[in-house]
């Protein structure tokens, strides 16, 4: 290797040290910490916190009963419906759209189930 390919081996190595270095202080700068959650220390009842105002309430039964028949339409909330829904019933929209995942997941079990016993069936009565 002659002088002037030594030069430019030196000089690529240093561009291309000083560009990963920056390429890895950005990335570091733009990856941000997740903040940690930490349990609150419950109030006395009665006591009017921002905590007791986003409590989640349990579902009544009237409030069930109302969601089983909007759950036998549609297994699946559009974002109109879910937020009408919440406020007809007084409750969180998160709390609907929770309820509506639990809902299919047992609606799709039970869903299963039968066909498994209707597939026992069959493969019984062809066995025999």
């Amino acid at each position: 290797m002659n002088h002037y390919q030594q030069d430019q081996m030196m000089l690529i190595s240093q561009l291309f040290f000083a560009t990963a270095h920056a390429y890895t202080d950005t990335v570091s700068l733009q990856v941000e910490k997740k903040p940690r959650h930490r349990r609150t220390k419950k109030s006395k009842p009665g006591e009017n916190t921002a905590n007791e105002m986003n409590k989640k309430r349990k579902i009544i039964e009237k409030q069930m009963i109302l969601l089983e028949e909007h759950f036998e339409n549609e297994h699946k909330l559009e974002l109109e419906r879910k937020y009408k829904l919440a406020m007809e019933l007084g409750l969180d929209p998160r709390q609907v759209v929770v309820w509506f995942q639990n809902r299919r997941a047992r609606w799709k079990n039970k869903k299963l189930g039968e066909e498994y016993l209707n597939l026992k069936k069959f493969h019984e009565s062809t066995m025999l």
